[in-house]
Formats: structure tokens, C-alpha cells, sequence
């Protein structure tokens, strides 16, 4: 058979798995992907991937490693013909065949994981990876267009795969960025849970109510009764977050833990949502449950994964949303006081003020975290006034989520402005973007705290009820309506 035609018959089959899934049936099909790849993962002294890209294209493509490492571990190269081909800075030139690009590659994944050893990047613990996409898939250069890619992933026994990546019949499809911005993917022998999360926005009422799927990928290194805390820990933290949202924050989503020996608790923490929304977490190797529901990083990262990436100098946007709501969804949840927060805000806010004279596209290290929590918090106070308390910044931020804005995305901080105040309908965001981005405007938050009525004294958290934003203050921590608590385990 032409390697032309078993293109064009795993095309067909795709959309065929595809059009008999999808409802109504008069729906349109799904276009065909620009390429297809098809993995084989299997363990000779150490994971390898053998992988067969096929992609469509009436000129050559270049297919690009991303940087020399990963190059190094590339153990041969050939085009569709069978003939090896060597690189160029990191890069195969494969000719097309009848509109088809064929190149096939073996890669040492065990190999990269323990020369990098970096949960930011590729991490290997006992048979199972943690790597982001581009450590071992090449990226296919030369279309006027980001590529469209599905991929196919056939495990020997024992192994898995799985990614952040939407399922697109039997593949995993990876469109609207490149290879290099996509997510964490894991691979081989390690523990592999998905969880039922309502989707987003579906516990609104009067919305159709609907599951989505949160997998959670563990690493060797915990014992039994540790993996259980975690996953329990992670199912719980998902409904704390569905609290706030109104649903959880993603369609699906991949969950990497990885062990490290030398914790007790909860270590670093890492977003990437490119094509799919992924996140890594560290986690002790001797797993204390209560320092696990006593810890921040999880809850801070999956408000990462409800907002896209909002490109340009704005990590002050989306870290300042992350620490401003990671305490308000673990109060609203009961695991904190409402005093606590204050205290926190009060606290550390400080660290980032200077932020807003400089403006906040200039913000660097630990300014960007508390200068955009302010800038959330001066928010959250706006949209309650504009809206006589009808609404707050969650139905800002979960207003732009619901309206495709999701965490696969890179938009535009004016963009992402302009649907959270579509949202509230109040042009508060885009407001508060020109005053404190474009026009540098300071902010006094003494005067802030003795608007809403909040003191330290002695030692301890005063909320004065008689304050003039006093009304505003009580429902941004606890919001304007119950929400579920979510018992702890010594509770349950």
C-alpha cells in the first residue's frame, strides 16, 4: 500500500469514529487534521517511542527539535522512503510524495527525562514520565498556518499515555498552538485516575448539567494509602474549585503529580495549557494530609487553568488572579475564615503597591502576585457596586470562561477585559486596565482598608460593618450566595 493511501484511510477512519460520535447527526464533520501521528511506546532498557508522522502538505516539511537535547536523543530519522536523513540545527527536511510527508523517528524518552530531570520540562520516577509535549514530538515546520495534529498513542502492556489534549474520536488532538506551547503528557508505568468534574459553568441555574474528565497522572513513589490521600485531596480541592466557578474549570484536563523524596508537603506547582490545559504539582513523597488541605499550589493552579494565557507583560494579570482567588475558594469551601483571608490581604498586598506607580506591565517578582491581587481585589469592589452586588469578579472571570475563553487559549489582556465586562455588564475591567496599566495610577491601600472596614488590632483581624464599602466587603470572601462546604477527611 502507498503511503499516501494509509494516509488518506486513517484520515477517513478518523472522521468516520468521529461523525458516528457526534450529535445531532446532521452536525458538520470535524476537518481532517494536517497531520497525523501514530506512536508505539514500549520499554527496551528504558521507554522509547517509535513515531510516524504523516502529514499533508504539496511541499517539504522541516521537522524541529526543540533545542540539542532533544535532538541528541532522536536514535534515527528517516523519510517515508526508508532513507535516513540526518539534521540541520536541530531540524529534518522530509520531501512530500504525492501531497504526503511521511517521517518516522525512535526516541529515547528515558534518556531525555533523566538528563533534564526537571519537573518544569521532563521528569522520570521509577517506569513513568512526566514530560511536556515537545520533549519528545517534533514540530512540523513549513505551513502558512498552525498545523492541525492528531495523535495516536499504542502502549505495550503494562504502559499508558495520557495528555491534556481534547479526544478527538480515538486520538488526541493538538490544534490552535504549536508543539512547543503544548502541555505535560505522561507515559509508562504509573498510576492513572480520571475523576467525573461538572463542566464548566454547568451548575449554573437553569443550565444543562454535564461531566467532564480530570485525569490525574502519579508517578511512582507513593505508597498505597499516600496515593489515596492525594486523589482524595484532589477530588476535594475540584469541588472547592466548582464552588466558585459554578462548575469546574476545564472540559478535561491532565494532573501530573510527581513525587520528591525530600517533601513533606507540597512543593512546586506548573500550568501549561497549551492544546490542552495540563498541570504539574510536586508532592511528598510522605504524604500528611492535613499539610496537603493546609497548602495553597493546588487551588492556585487550577485558577491558572479557568483563564487563558494572556499574552504581553501581563503575568500580573493572571498570577494576581490566582493569589487573589486561591483563599476566597478555600474559605468558601470552609477550610478557611473569612478573617484569615483579611489578615493574608492585609498582610501582603504591601509587597506589590509599588507595582501601580511604575504600572502594572512593569511589575517583576513578587509584585506581580500581590499587584495583581489588589488590582483583582479593587475589581471585585467596582463590579459589586456597578451591579448594586448583583454580581463580583467570579462572574467576571466565569463569564469569560463560559464564552469560549478557556485555558487552551492565548488572547489579548483587552480581549479577556472586554468579555469579563460583557459578562457583568460593567465596563469596570477594561476601566481598571487603562487607570493602572496604561496610566500608572497609584494605589493608597490604607485608605482602601478603612473603606471596607478592616483593622488589625492587637494581633487580630477587626471587620467594621459601619465602613462606607462595608455592604461590598461582606460578599467578596464568602460571596452572595451559600455554597457547598466541602468536609475535610477528619470530617467526613
Amino acid at each position: 500500500m502507498l503511503a499516501s493511501d494509509m494516509f488518506l484511510r486513517t484520515l477517513t477512519a478518523s472522521l468516520l469514529a468521529l461523525m458516528s460520535a457526534v450529535l445531532p447527526a446532521s452536525a458538520q464533520p470535524v476537518p481532517a487534521p494536517d497531520c497525523t501521528v501514530d506512536g508505539t511506546l514500549f520499554d527496551a532498557d528504558g521507554l522509547k517511542l517509535d513515531i510516524v508522522y504523516r502529514c499533508r502538505s504539496s511541499t517539504a516539511l522541516d521537522f524541529h527539535a526543540d533545542g540539542d537535547r532533544i535532538a541528541g536523543k532522536v536514535m534515527s530519522f528517516r523519510d517515508g522512503g526508508g532513507h535516513a536523513l540526518l539534521p540541520s540545527a536541530n531540524t529534518w527536511r522530509v520531501e512530500s510524495l504525492g501531497g504526503l510527508v511521511e517521517a518516522h523517528y525512535r526516541y529515547d524518552l528515558t534518556g531525555y527525562a533523566r538528563t533534564v530531570d526537571q519537573t518544569s520540562v521532563a521528569v522520570q520516577r521509577g517506569g513513568g514520565v512526566l514530560a511536556i509535549l515537545s520533549s519528545w514530538l517534533l514540530e512540523p515546520r513549513g505551513y502558512q498556518r498552525v498545523p492541525t495534529i492528531d495523535i495516536r498513542m499504542n502502549t505495550e502492556s503494562g504502559l499508558v499515555f495520557a495528555a491534556g489534549l481534547p479526544r478527538v474520536g480515538d486520538a488526541w488532538r493538538l490544534t490552535g498552538t504549536t508543539v512547543r506551547f503544548a502541555g505535560y503528557s505522561a507515559l509508562g508505568r504509573l498510576s492513572l485516575e480520571e475523576i467525573a468534574v461538572p463542566l464548566p459553568g454547568s451548575l449554573r441555574p437553569g443550565q444543562p448539567q454535564g461531566q467532564g474528565i480530570l485525569r490525574i497522572a502519579i508517578l511512582d513513589g507513593l505508597s498505597e494509602t499516600a496515593r489515596a490521600a492525594v486523589i482524595d485531596w484532589v477530588r476535594r480541592t475540584a469541588e472547592a474549585q466548582a464552588n466558585y466557578w459554578h462548575g469546574f474549570t476545564a472540559r478535561q484536563m491532565l494532573l501530573g503529580l510527581v513525587p520528591a523524596g525530600t517533601r513533606r508537603g507540597v512543593g512546586y506547582g506548573r500550568t501549561v495549557p497549551g492544546g490542552g490545559v495540563t498541570v504539574m504539582v510536586e508532592v511528598g513523597a510522605e504524604v500528611e494530609t492535613r499539610r496537603l488541605f493546609n497548602d495553597w499550589v493546588l487551588t492556585h493552579e487550577f485558577v491558572h487553568t479557568g483563564m487563558p494565557f494572556i499574552r504581553g507583560r501581563s503575568t500580573w494579570f493572571m498570577e494576581g488572579a490566582a493569589t487573589y482567588i486561591e483563599p476566597i475558594i478555600r474559605a468558601r469551601a470552609g477550610w478557611k475564615t473569612e478573617e484569615e483571608v483579611w489578615r493574608e490581604w492585609v498582610e501582603s498586598m504591601p509587597q506589590g503597591n509599588g507595582a501601580f506607580s511604575v504600572g502594572l506591565a512593569n511589575a517583576s517578582g513578587r509584585q506581580n502576585y500581590w499587584a495583581g491581587a489588589t488590582f483583582m481585589l479593587l475589581a471585585d469592589l467596582a463590579i459589586r457596586r456597578a451591579t448594586q452586588g448583583g454580581k463580583g469578579l467570579e462572574d467576571c472571570l466565569g463569564g469569560a470562561l463560559w464564552s469560549g475563553l478557556d485555558g487552551s487559549l492565548r488572547v489579548d489582556l483587552a480581549e479577556y477585559a472586554a468579555a469579563c465586562d460583557r459578562a457583568t455588564g460593567a465596563p469596570v475591567m477594561a476601566e481598571l486596565v487603562a487607570r493602572h496599566v496604561e496610566r500608572a495610577e497609584p494605589v493608597d491601600l490604607s485608605a482602601l482598608w478603612r473603606e471596607l472596614g478592616i483593622s488589625i488590632v492587637g494581633g487580630r483581624v477587626v471587620l467594621d460593618d459601619a465602613a462606607p464599602a462595608a455592604a461590598w466587603r461582606r460578599m467578596i470572601v464568602m460571596g452572595m450566595r451559600p455554597t457547598s462546604r466541602i468536609l475535610l477527611p477528619w470530617e467526613s
